[in-house]
């Protein structure tokens, strides 16, 4: 990555220019900026909000765009007992249309945001006009992964982050030739500072998810799919079976680019996502008369 490009991404202080709101004693950090039809976007997991910088930035002119911290993340307190991530989209959409109403949005989410997306979309179809997802998959963690990951939240609990997990979850997040760049080691360094009260629940409503891969067909609104072509958790055959479960689902490989595009590619996926954004079929919707449970 550029220079330039890295900069905009590192993390800056957790505080930077967002609010919190409340729902249902749920509480969610709350990044607000631009005008026009909304678009909300949902970090991956162990990162937060600011992974959005550059494509907020990009799209405030033309756009209200709301990055969302989770609980656990960035300006979000961390739950005190175990969720899932049924019960955190309820709570997120009943947030949602606290602050923003009935309009339906576009909903734009990486890895673990992109699986709140989908829930999202099939909960409460009224709040969703669109989708973007990012390096995501619907199915259950596989559980050649799923134990390790488990384990690292075990290992946290008892000792914190140490540098050696801390650099793990970088390769596990980043291609290889961008672990070298500013922005991952700045993110390297946030990795370490987390602690196991702040992502026990989370990982585990992460790591712990039910299979929703064959209620995709039922998303029945505009689907962008990107995806970095190097993905190490998440392999493009994945991705290239459950783009074509989804009717007119489209999909970018973004090349030479690992898990967290938003870090590593985020001019290139701006560019994709307004690309969508600009397509005459993508627009607000009228409000589906029912919400699915």
């Amino acid at each position: 990555m550029a220079g330039g490009a890295a900069d905009t991404t590192a993390p800056a202080s957790a505080g930077a220019a967002g609010t919190t709101v409340e729902a249902g004693g749920w509480v969610f950090g709350w990044h607000r900026r631009g005008t026009g039809d909304p678009v909300v976007l949902l970090h991956g997991l162990l990162t937060d909000s600011r992974v959005w910088e550059p494509v907020t930035a990009g799209l405030a002119a033309t756009r209200t765009t709301v990055a969302v911290d989770a609980p656990g993340h960035g300006l979000a307190p961390p739950r005190t007992s175990p969720y899932t991530l049924e019960e955190e989209v309820d709570r997120l959409a009943d947030a949602y249309r606290g602050e923003m109403g009935e309009r339906p949005a576009v909903w734009v989410g990486h890895s673990m945001g992109g699986m709140k997306c989908w829930r999202m979309a099939l909960r409460h179809p009224a709040l969703v006009s669109a989708l973007v997802l990012v390096d995501t998959r619907p199915d259950e963690e596989p559980e050649n992964t799923r134990r390790p990951f488990e384990a690292m939240v075990e290992a946290v609990l008892a000792d914190g982050m140490s540098p050696d997990l801390a650099a793990m979850v970088a390769r596990l997040n980043f291609r290889r030739d961008f672990l070298t760049s500013e922005t991952a080691r700045r993110w390297t360094e946030h990795f370490t500072t987390l602690t196991g009260d702040r992502i026990e629940h989370a990982c585990h409503s992460v790591y712990r998810r039910g299979d929703i891969t064959g209620r995709l067909p039922e998303i029945d609104v505009p689907v962008l799919v990107v995806h970095g072509a190097d993905d190490v958790p998440i392999r493009l055959p994945v991705v290239r079976a459950y783009t074509a479960r989804m009717p007119g689902a489209r999909l970018v490989v973004l090349p030479a680019t690992g898990h967290t595009p938003p870090l590593e590619r985020p001019a290139e996926l701006l560019d994709a996502i307004r690309a969508f954004l600009s397509d005459p079929t993508v627009s607000p919707r009228t409000p589906a008369a029912q919400e699915t449970p």
